[in-house]
């Protein structure tokens, strides 16, 4: 069997898009659907928040109840926004035939939202091949598989357009990349200070 990418560069640049009919209805509903859950979201903690929305509003301080309030308070909107225009940007260019490279960029965004919703819903994790939430949301489970694979014919593809690496450029990061880094500077670029 040959597999045809549905995604692909374009000759003429940007990425042109080959999906069926049925795959572009879903592209052009799913993400709306989480952007009515975002907008619902208001000022809700962490706790209150649908299972849905958890991993894509990730709690920064869960043993400090005001640090995570003033974190909410500070990041929240802004979270929320670049949630919402990757998902709009993917439902309003679901029907397109050619993308240029910050529409792909938000699919690929909105794919990854999409998919940890998804996953949060059914219960999903690297170690189980099928979640328990699998049997009892079968389309929700086919729609997780099916983006999966979209997302990475995406990251395949865009990976492809990467430029070569530069050959000896690992030889300056360390081997324990928390440890001291190259060069005796510190981690910011400044200098190490003076051992006394």
């Amino acid at each position: 069997m040959i597999f045809r990418r549905r995604i692909r560069l374009s000759r003429a640049g940007g990425y042109e898009i080959r999906l069926a009919p049925e795959e572009r209805d879903l592209l052009a509903a799913l993400p709306l659907q989480l952007v009515s859950l975002l907008d619902e979201v208001g000022d809700k903690t962490h706790d209150e928040l649908p299972d849905a929305l958890r991993r894509l509003l990730p709690t920064a301080y869960a043993t400090d109840p005001e640090a995570e309030r003033a974190f909410v308070a500070m990041t929240r909107e802004d979270l929320l926004e670049h949630h919402r225009d990757s998902l709009e940007t993917m439902s309003r260019t679901a029907k397109a035939t050619w993308l240029d490279e910050e529409q792909l960029v938000s699919w690929l965004a909105a794919l990854n939202d999409l998919r940890l919703s998804l996953g949060s819903m059914l219960g999903a994790t690297e170690e189980e091949a099928e979640p328990p939430g699998a049997q009892l949301h079968p389309a929700e489970w086919i729609a997780y598989l099916y983006l999966g694979g979209l997302q990475s014919e995406l990251i395949d593809l865009l990976e492809g357009t990467l430029p070569d690496p530069i050959p000896g450029a690992d030889d300056l990061v360390p081997e324990d990349l928390w440890g001291d880094p190259p060069g005796d500077l510190r981690w910011d670029g400044t200098p190490q200070p003076e051992e006394l």
